[in-house]
């Protein structure tokens, strides 16, 4: 700093001599202060410095010098463009905006180091010094916050490298932090979502689609009862609307006082292991289908319903036989929900035979019916000396039996299909081939194979009243059948329209609930065909 001059007359009195007594002391209190702010400059980790108002150095402590390569013997009253010229343009405009506006300046600078190529970052303050109102110049004051930067890279690149989304929640529930991995799995951008509340945002609603209530999430009750949650089986839900399965870890963010103040959730998106989850589930409970689809076997549990298959002009009626299984407590079991079981676990051979064996039966009664069989008996010829020997066994006319057989069926084996139809054919058997018009290659099954009967789809039947193509597709089917030599049965009859179109564009069957609805054999025997008559 300065020295203070004291002029001492030539001849001091004793007054004189208190006096430069006094001063002197006051010199030396003055002296040692100056030292000790010349310490502290020197051995602060503060940058401190001040330039004039044009940008001259007037004063640097040793850490702001060593920051910018200055040297304060040589440097002092220079200007910063002069001593500084890779740095002067990073300062100027702070420098400026200081003179010009009387207002600091805060701001984080990088600065690379020439000793070791190292970067160093401060955060530095730039502020105007007055004397007596007056500006006078720049003070400068910057601490390094390397080690801070550093760690939140650190931070930055832990979060942003998790294949765990993680977010983090204030008091009130609302967003304040979001790593890459929870931005890509729900959708949205940090800035998109911070601020917004997670649980009206992606929280709602439960896998199901059912509304997730505020009141019962247990990911608010962390902040509110400071406990950790976990969840193996929740899900979000994504900017575009798909549910996402995911687990998740939460925990309550404590500030020093203990006082909760938001929350962390760690993430992940689960859909593999609902699906494994899922897929161990459906194979539990087909094991347990497998159970009690074997214990109606045994236990003669296993029933054939007959749905009337109505003429519609001329020709003998017919009825087609359905599978059911009855539980121990009575109820009825469609065939959808044990079948694809039956056949996955190789007891289909078992009920073909069974079904097989009732409708040669029932046809020995002099009913003309129809059977369905499955893909696993088409590619298995094990049954056809069966129905060869019940026929010879029962004295059935094999006219009355009618096999039904989907493509499906035939494409799993077409070299097998083909023995089948021709065997069937050959015992005087009647084929139909089922669901016709939604394949791909029913064609060349009417060109090859010799069938007597083509089903027509219902996906085409049911839409004839009020559809002009399902009326040309079903008129498409009847000129081919006839060009064939077959007979057609229109299934899914629901209304008295559309079995009148049916008449008139000249099928020659009808099949579906407005005809009659499948009903155990033991009721089908009263029913009258004339009363199914009587709808046309």
């Amino acid at each position: 700093m300065g020295n203070v001059f004291v002029k001492v007359p030539s001849r001091p009195d004793a007054g004189d001599r208190f006096l430069t007594d006094q001063l002197g002391a006051e010199q030396r209190r003055m002296s040692q202060a100056l030292a000790l702010v010349d310490a502290f400059e020197a051995s602060a980790p503060l940058a401190f410095g001040f330039v004039d108002t044009d940008f001259r150095l007037v004063r640097v402590n040793e850490t702001l010098a060593r920051l910018n390569g200055l040297s304060p013997e040589r440097d002092l009253g220079r200007t910063v463009a002069d001593v500084a010229p890779d740095l002067w343009p990073v300062f100027e405009p702070h420098y400026r905006s200081v003179i010009d506006s009387g207002k600091e300046v805060t701001v984080v600078h990088s600065i690379r180091r020439e000793a070791d190529g190292g970067e160093t970052v401060w955060f530095t303050k730039y502020f105007p010094v007055r004397v007596d109102g007056q500006l006078v110049g720049i003070g400068i004051v910057g601490v390094d916050i390397t080690e801070t930067k550093q760690s939140e890279r650190f931070r930055s690149v832990v979060l942003n490298t998790m294949a765990e989304g993680l977010y983090a929640l204030d008091p009130q529930g609302r967003i304040t932090l979001l790593n890459r991995s929870a931005a890509r799995m729900l959708g949205w951008t940090e800035d998109e979502l911070c601020g917004q509340l997670a649980h009206e945002t992606f929280h709602h609603q439960h896998v199901d689609g059912t509304p997730h209530r505020e009141q019962d999430c247990a990911l608010l009750k962390v902040r509110t009862e400071g406990r950790v949650v976990r969840s193996s089986d929740d899900s979000f839900v994504s900017r575009d609307g798909r549910s996402i399965p995911v687990a998740y870890s939460a925990s309550p963010l404590t500030n020093e006082s203990g006082d909760i103040d938001g929350v962390v959730v760690v993430f992940r998106d689960a859909t593999a292991e609902t699906e494994e989850r899922n897929r161990a589930r459906r194979e539990l409970d087909a094991l347990s289908w497998l159970g009690r689809i074997r214990d109606a076997l045994d236990e003669d549990r296993m029933m054939l319903y007959a749905q009337p298959i109505m003429p519609l002009n001329g020709g003998p009626a017919a009825e087609e036989l359905l599978l059911r299984l009855i539980t121990p407590s009575g109820d009825v079991v469609q065939p959808g929900a044990f079948l694809p079981i039956v056949e996955r676990y190789g007891l289909i051979a078992e009920i073909d035979s069974w079904v097989i064996a009732r409708a040669i039966e029932r046809a020995a009664t002099g009913r003309r019916v129809e059977a369905n069989i499955s893909a696993w008996t088409v590619a298995n010829l094990d049954l056809l000396p069966l129905i060869q020997r019940l026929i010879d066994e029962t004295g059935a006319d094999p006219s009355l039996i009618v096999f039904e057989l989907t493509e499906t069926a035939f494409m799993q084996n077409l070299d097998a299909g083909r023995t089948w139809a021709h065997a069937l054919h050959d015992l005087g058997c009647g084929l139909a081939l089922d669901d016709f018009g939604t394949g791909y290659a029913s064609f060349t099954y009417l060109k090859t194979l010799p069938f007597t009967h083509l089903k027509i789809d219902r996906e085409f039947v049911r839409g004839l009243a009020s559809t002009a193509a399902d009326r040309h597709v079903v008129d498409a089917i009847i000129s081919l059948a006839k060009g064939f030599g077959q007979q057609t049965i229109a299934e899914g009859v629901e209304d008295q329209a559309t079995l009148d179109i049916l008449k008139e564009h000249g099928v020659d069957y009808a099949q579906g609930f407005h005809v009659g609805s499948p009903a155990p054999i033991s009721q089908a025997e009263d029913r009258r065909v004339d009363t199914a008559r009587a709808l046309i």
